[in-house]
């Protein structure tokens, strides 16, 4: 068997590789190139150190008699220097991540690495996050396993170990062979077959945590969810007891039973086995295939093996673990509920279907803090002009950022209504992120979305048919749009109206009144919002 161990220069990689000096054939790539080089492969061109890299993979082809591990590299800064034979050549790929303020400091007093010392933290963290990102794919693309460890966090036995129980058939990629090999022994051709996880999707609760209260883990912090993280997640949980009873309160998560309830399904879940079988027999759920080991690869594979064999796969999850099942799968659902997993935080989740909870969200009853913002924006409070836009802005901000624990920002369109939606939306979109988009509906044309999700930013909602209007007209371009609403302020009956649609608002008003340039409310008639903040009012 052939090892890889890639990383960034000082991330460590020798240090591990010298704790299996003795067990297996241990192979410095660098030392290689420049032995073979006369020292001299650090000034050759390109080209040349290209053709170099693939003669390192042709010996180390020719070994066939031991197993070997190799250190590597993907890439420096943006020069990719990872080749297709170094993907073919191997057959386990493993990452040794460094958190970026560690490496800055090792390579700032690395006299082999100073060309790098002067890069920031943001620039490291963005090269190492591209390497495993892209790296995991050229395994994906090959059926081989990729596994990212923690330089600093595994200590040089837990690596001899993990390699141990590699050599002795431990593989995310043979585990989900097996998996499918089942499903489709439970399911015959032709099928169209929905691929589900566990916690927090089929059920709304997580049943690890319901049943080990005070366990805390950090083996997913990073949020890699490779197979080595399920590997160590399997150890530390196979001796706990759990509360067994606990999961009497377990419900099934109706967003999505809606949509499985008449059709084939399969629960995948990366749930402890024991909690699983129970609460299959609880609920009634005939397939159930639910392990620690199962990991967000292993969910990858076992939906590419489905889809090679034949079946039609609907895939449905809501964490960074079902991230790569939902992108394989030939439908993807994210289920979000009423809280977006952590960890799929300032992911690009693009392409998916969202389900989510159409409760509506009033800031006002959920923070005290913004009650003073609150008056200074109501029409009978006097206020106009950059004091109230101020108000609006800080609104906008504390509702941005609700929204962002809620609903997906990456590439997350945020159509800010103007006038009246300037400020609000302004702070909105620094609270949220996502990418901004003014819009006047009396004079501009509807700019070009990319995303099949979209954020409807207005100051004031009163009747709900404008905005209704509004959807309508988008829906014609983008039929598949997902939209969500946040305002200010809704008037009440409204609320009904926009019942299919997730709304966010900083406050309900039982008020409905027409605005107009007046300064003061008289009767259903008051101060237009877009004129008070920007101080247009007549006196």
């Amino acid at each position: 068997m052939k090892f890889a161990l890639y990383g960034m220069p000082c991330a460590g990689k020798t240090t591990l590789l010298n704790a299996l000096d003795g067990k297996i054939h241990i192979i410095n790539g660098s030392s290689w190139l420049n032995k073979s080089t006369d020292g001299n492969f650090s000034r050759l061109p390109e080209d040349q150190k290209t053709e170099w890299r693939i003669k390192y993979t042709e010996y180390l082809m020719g070994i066939v008699d031991e197993h070997i591990i190799s250190d590597g590299h993907y890439a420096f800064e943006d020069t990719v220097v990872f080749t297709a034979a170094d993907g073919d050549i191997y057959d386990v790929f493993m990452y040794l991540y460094c958190e970026p303020e560690e490496l800055l400091a090792r390579l700032q007093t690395s006299e082999k690495n100073q060309k790098f010392a002067n890069l920031t933290v943001d620039a490291l963290s963005a090269w190492q996050n591209r390497e495993i990102d892209e790296l995991r794919l050229q395994c994906h693309k090959r059926n081989k396993d990729f596994y990212v460890l923690r330089s600093g966090k595994i200590k040089e036995a837990e690596f001899v170990e993990f390699i141990d129980a590699i050599l002795s058939g431990f593989s995310s990629y043979h585990l989900a062979v097996n998996l499918a090999d089942q499903i489709r022994e439970w399911f015959p051709l032709p099928c169209e077959l929905n691929i589900v996880d566990g916690d927090k999707t089929f059920i709304n609760e997580d049943s690890f945590r319901l049943c080990s209260p005070g366990f805390t883990t950090t083996v997913f912090d990073g949020n890699f969810y490779t197979g080595y993280q399920s590997y160590c997640f399997e150890k530390e949980t196979s001796s706990l007891s759990f509360k067994y009873q606990n999961l009497q309160s377990c419900t099934l998560n109706k967003l999505v039973w809606d949509k499985i309830c008449n059709e084939q399904y399969v629960v995948l879940s990366a749930g402890v086995t024991s909690l699983w079988e129970k609460l299959g027999k609880q609920m009634g759920i005939p397939y159930v295939l639910a392990s620690p080991l199962i990991s967000a690869d292993t969910k990858y594979y076992v939906a590419k093996l489905l889809r090679k064999f034949g079946y039609r796969v609907k895939g449905y999850g809501d964490s960074k673990n079902d991230l790569y099942l939902l992108k394989e799968a030939d439908e993807g659902y994210l289920c979000l509920g009423k809280r977006m997993s952590r960890s799929l935080i300032d992911t690009d989740v693009s392409g998916f279907q969202l389900l989510y909870d159409t409760t509506p969200y009033v800031l006002a009853d959920d923070n005290a803090a913004v009650a003073k913002d609150i008056s200074i924006c109501k029409s009978s409070s006097g206020i106009n002009g950059s004091r109230l836009a101020q108000a609006h802005y800080n609104l906008g901000f504390q509702l941005g950022c609700h929204i962002r624990k809620v609903m997906p920002n990456k590439k997350t369109p945020v159509l800010v209504l103007e006038r009246g939606g300037r400020f609000f939306g302004d702070g909105l979109y620094i609270g949220f992120g996502g990418q901004l988009y003014p819009y006047n509906p009396k004079k501009d044309i509807l700019p070009e979305l990319r995303s099949n999700l979209l954020l409807i930013v207005d100051s004031v909602i009163n009747t709900g048919d404008s905005i209704l209007q509004l959807i309508d007209k988008l829906k014609e371009t983008y039929p598949e749009m997902q939209v969500c609403l946040a305002t200010n302020v809704i008037q009440k009956e409204a609320i009904s109206k926009l019942k299919d649609y997730a709304l966010f608002a900083i406050r309900v008003s039982d008020n409905k009144f027409i605005g107009k340039r007046q300064r003061v409310q008289i009767g259903n008639s008051g101060p237009d919002t877009a004129d008070r903040l920007f101080n247009l009012l007549d006196e």
